[in-house]
């Protein structure tokens, strides 16, 4: 007899696009809804809703403070909210401004200048949109904005507003940058007008190469500009042009909202990859992983509709994305910037999501909460949020607002999570391997189970004869079977267990010959 150990599962994480019987032993060649973490797997918490239902479908949402409470913004096709839960009751206040809006799920845009929201539809009919605080007023079109002009994306860069991709009437300039004059602080800018001679207000066109200008981002001191194959660094210089521009490299971004930042870096969404840069060479965090099997997954009529959020607390960047048959964005890669793993998660119809604080009394009493009591994960007649801490919320086409991780369920429907493993010869592939049985190092509510599942194969390319076994947590010590073949597989399952870990496991193997 032979116990092989397979430890520190969770440090290498999914790979997809690689030959299964080339991959260390800790590798993954599947998972759904798993979250990889500090060397473990888990099964990933769920998501719960968060301030009550909102009228519309939510397209777009922005996180913001007033006088120390958590609001949040949140778009539909036609209107705009304001929701927060002062004393834990959950108000909606309606601030759609006066000119009709024609939004559209991605297309919007958004940011903070001196703590003022502004919003942007992105199309030819909508000036860009500021909202002054007060609830007793709607969002206004910006002031000094320049008549029947419009852009793709609005973005605050040090005391600018910078537009990118400009309309102007009826004609497009997809390759121009415009800015404004520097506002003064708590204000909004004073002059977009270019041709003013005391003004920093200006224009500039990227107009090397055919590829438009997509969306923008600020890094550090810089902002960063992309445009649908390559990337360009804008910097403050002062003097008579005020910016100055070069081009960084043959990149760009697959769509809006397809870069966000971490640690003083960006992960950016291109058209083939995801990359990390940090303002000079770029690096693919998918290649030899999942780059591949990412992008044949994208509906093809959907890759508009991809974004990116942060969700800082699990070192995670979420790309979310409608997957074939999809017409919205139903699955996520999960990469955690910390380990450099990756994993996918199912998403309930997301059309944008955003971090940053949600009330601490937003989910109420103990006996408001619908969790079961093995699935919840708050305390004893709390909120779902963990204080001073940014949490992820999300904007489903259900016309609900969800708290990510603030659950262990998908709002209250179990959630299904698996780990598989193909391919596993332990460096021995022309023999017959006999698997007696699985001892697996996992955590979660005792009494409750996961199934583990043990398969064969003599081609490490065919689908695997799986021998199902039920492990429960806090009894089951040893899962016996008598599974042989070339090639092993390996699968870990939700079954009732709502929280559970996956640490480590050993495999009894009997070595036998080539026949």
């Amino acid at each position: 007899m032979a116990l092989i150990n397979i430890a520190n599962i969770g440090q290498i994480g999914v790979i997809k696009d690689l030959s299964v019987h080339e991959l260390p032993d800790n590798a993954w060649t599947d998972a759904l809804n798993i979250r990889f973490l500090d060397g473990y797997a888990y099964q990933a918490f769920g998501y719960n809703e968060a301030y009550a239902s909102p009228s519309v479908a939510p397209q777009h949402i922005v996180a913001l403070n007033i006088a120390g409470e958590p609001y949040w913004i949140y778009t539909s096709a036609s209107k705009v909210f304001a929701v927060s839960s002062p004393g834990g009751t959950v108000t909606h206040t309606e601030l759609t401004p006066a000119a009709p809006l024609t939004g559209v799920t991605n297309e919007w845009t958004s940011t903070m200048l001196s703590g003022v929201p502004i919003i942007n539809a992105g199309n030819a009919v909508n000036y860009p949109h500021a909202w002054d605080l007060n609830l007793a007023n709607d969002f206004v079109a910006l002031t000094n904005w320049p008549a029947n002009t419009y852009c793709k994306s609005i973005r605050a860069f040090k005391n600018y507003l910078i537009a990118l991709n400009i309309t102007k009437t009826t004609t497009n300039y997809p390759f121009m940058v415009k800015w404004s004059h520097k506002a003064q602080p708590g204000a909004l800018p004073s002059s977009w007008d270019e041709t003013d001679p005391t003004k920093d207000a200006g224009e500039a066109d990227l107009a090397e190469g055919r590829d438009a200008i997509v969306d923008g981002l600020q890094m550090r001191d810089s902002f960063i500009i992309y445009k649908q194959d390559s990337t360009w660094m804008m910097s403050w210089t002062g003097g008579v042009n005020v910016f100055a521009f070069r081009k960084l490299f043959d990149h760009g971004a697959m769509g809006l909202n397809c870069a966000v930042e971490y640690d003083g870096l960006h992960l950016v969404v291109t058209r083939d990859d995801v990359i990390v840069h940090d303002g000079s060479s770029p690096n693919s965090v998918l290649d030899k992983q999942t780059r591949r099997t990412f992008f044949d997954d994208i509906d093809a009529d959907g890759q508009g509709k991809v974004f990116v959020v942060k969700n800082p607390y699990m070192n995670e960047i979420f790309v979310c994305y409608p997957s074939i048959g999809s017409t919205t964005c139903n699955k996520a890669l999960v990469w955690n910037y910390k380990d450099r793993t990756v994993s996918f998660r199912s998403m309930p119809n997301v059309n944008h999501a955003a971090f940053g604080h949600v009330a601490v009394n937003n989910s109420g009493s103990w006996d408001s909460d619908t969790d079961s009591w093995d699935s919840n994960l708050t305390a004893w007649n709390k909120g779902d949020y963990i204080p001073g801490k940014a949490s992820v919320l999300l904007a489903s086409n259900d016309s609900k607002l969800y708290l990510l991780d603030g659950t262990s369920s998908a709002n209250g429907t179990a959630i299904s999570a698996y780990l598989e493993r193909r391919g596993l010869s332990f460096d021995a592939p022309e023999t017959i391997k006999l698997i007696r049985g699985v001892r697996p190092r996992i955590s979660g509510n005792n009494g409750e189970t996961v199934l583990i599942k043990v398969g064969y194969a003599d081609d490490p390319y065919a689908d695997p004869t799986y021998t199902s076994m039920t492990h429960k947590i806090g009894s089951t010590i040893a899962n016996d079977c008598l599974v042989s073949g070339r090639y092993i597989a390996i699968r870990f399952e939700t079954g009732t267990a709502s929280q559970w870990r996956l640490d480590s496991f050993q495999l009894d193997i009997q070595q036998g010959g080539r026949w």
